[in-house]
């Protein structure tokens, strides 16, 4: 008897293409349950053809776009896993609430001190906090315990002064001890400052120890089987330094469903920047491709409509998409990226955003205030921007810093807050790649796409593009894969990111 199976291979070998006999099992018992058998073959057959592997079909290759499938005693449940997706927080398009002017600016700082006091008074070791009203009105011997927002910090010869306020009052304090000057200088402005302070015969409050909001020392969640995300940043697609054949080698290994990684990757998070964008600086026509913005997003939906879709590939926007500068950014507008959004596996979020990957939360985030928290932090460079990550997470704020590069819209209620305990903590901007665990948590700044342009030669910044970090969301292990040297696949080694 003749089954529709039989036809469906027979037509396989037309193509061109061998079915190995599991992949023939598979595909009878596929059929068996209804499932449009012949969709499914051909999108096997266009990720072969565009990632130029072997013309055989295995039962890998069709298990990795269904469910959780057995093949005789052997499950194949870790090459078929399904996404598990939860999107936390998107950022929409319409902020909370706005008050213009100094008004709004001030009930944004009283939201942040509320917020950042509030997980402040979630520690133990920060009971106690008084008011500084409290403290002035008394000014009695022993340690006391205040905390505010930084307004200012004085370095001098031999100490630094730290201005600091609350709700009630205004109070400066002064650090002496060499240690406690260098704690002071790691704490930007505008965030939340605990301090240990004693008052001398002068009533001078002297600073005896300094803490922030912080994470806590925490076990990360992790996923309940074997399954990776690929973080990623910068692409830049449109201009002329995009490094166009490096991204196509990476989309052809994702089309690899052999490669053991491959097998296991589910997700691919893409933290802002993902097109050059059109007049983001002086003379930026000179180095575009396209100049265009929709033509960039096309030309970025052409890439990733090439990227298989059992990965689930998230987006959020940089300071070179067309959207507000202003932090919280909204999500990139249909009406320049139409192409994306008609891709079945491409979800638009705003910046930031949390996902909750397989159970794994994750922050994501470009990074823009970056440049601020290197621009003012002794010791923080351009090239360990997971140091200036963890500086935001112990602020427990993703843009403290105000005045300077980064700006802020003026909502009644401050959502840049990292008010919950990320198990990942995504960002780009920087274009360089570098990771570390703090305190359970996973800090990693993802690369880019883009080659050194000019300004970063100028300003000595090397980046580190088309390497390609990857995480096992079930041990948080961090590998890469560098396609710079992709015209010999044995570069390609797997190499911890830290």
């Amino acid at each position: 008897m003749v089954t529709n199976a039989s036809i469906l291979v027979k037509e396989i070998l037309q193509s061109g293409f061998q079915v190995e006999p599991k992949a023939f099992e598979l595909i009878q018992r596929t059929e068996e349950k209804e499932m449009d058998v012949r969709r499914l073959i051909q999108e096997v057959i266009e990720n072969k053809l565009r990632s130029s592997a072997e013309h055989s079909i295995t039962a890998q290759d069709l298990a990795i776009l269904l469910p959780v499938v057995k093949i005789g005693d052997r499950a194949l449940g870790r090459v078929g896993m399904q996404a598990r997706v939860e999107i936390i927080r998107r950022n929409e398009d319409v902020p909370v609430q706005l008050l213009e002017g100094k008004k709004g600016f001030e009930n944004l700082f009283k939201s942040r001190y509320k917020k950042l006091m509030h997980i402040a008074g979630t520690r133990p070791d920060f009971f106690r906090i008084e008011k500084i009203f409290q403290i002035q009105a008394t000014k009695r011997q022993g340690a006391r315990k205040v905390a505010g927002l930084v307004m200012s910090k004085r370095l001098r010869r031999n100490n630094i002064i730290v201005t600091i306020d609350d709700e009630t009052g205004i109070l400066e304090a002064l650090a002496l001890d060499k240690q406690i000057i260098e704690d002071v200088k790691q704490v930007p402005l505008d965030s939340l400052i605990i301090l240990d302070v004693e008052f001398s015969g002068r009533n001078t409050a002297i600073i005896k120890s300094v803490h922030m909001p912080d994470v806590p020392e925490h076990k990360s969640t992790r996923a309940d089987e074997r399954v990776y995300a690929v973080f990623t940043s910068d692409l830049h697609v449109g201009s002329k330094n995009f490094l166009k054949e490096p991204f196509e080698q990476f989309v052809s290994w994702l089309n690899n469903t052999n490669d053991e990684v491959v097998s296991k990757i589910r997700y691919l998070v893409i933290a802002g920047d993902s097109i050059d964008g059109i007049g983001v600086y002086p003379g930026q026509e000179a180095d575009l491709e396209y100049h265009d913005t929709s033509k960039q997003y096309a030309a970025l939906a052409y890439e990733l409509q090439r990227i298989p879709k059992f990965i689930k590939i998230f987006i959020i926007p940089g300071n070179h998409d067309p959207v507000r500068q202003a932090l919280p950014q909204p999500v990139i507008p249909k009406k320049y990226a139409e192409d994306l959004y008609n891709l079945d596996n491409v979800t638009i979020l705003g910046n930031p955003s949390w996902l909750s990957l397989h159970s794994v939360n994750i922050l994501v985030y470009h990074g823009r205030s970056l440049d601020d928290i290197m621009a003012t932090t002794p010791g923080i460079t351009f090239n360990r921007p997971a140091l200036a990550m963890r500086s935001l997470l112990r602020a427990r704020h993703l843009a403290p810093i105000y005045g300077e590069r980064t700006s802020v819209i003026p909502e009644t209620e401050d959502t840049l807050v990292i008010d919950q305990v990320p198990d990942i903590f995504h960002a780009g901007h920087i274009h360089t790649l570098d990771s570390e665990n703090y305190r359970g948590t996973l800090i990693l700044n993802s690369g880019a796409w883009q080659a050194q342009t000019p300004f970063q030669a100028k300003m000595g910044i090397i980046p580190t593009p088309a390497i390609v970090p990857i995480v096992d969301l079930s041990s948080m292990d961090v590998f890469t894969r560098d396609f710079r040297h992709h015209e010999d696949d044995n570069n390609n080694e797997e190499a911890s990111a830290s």
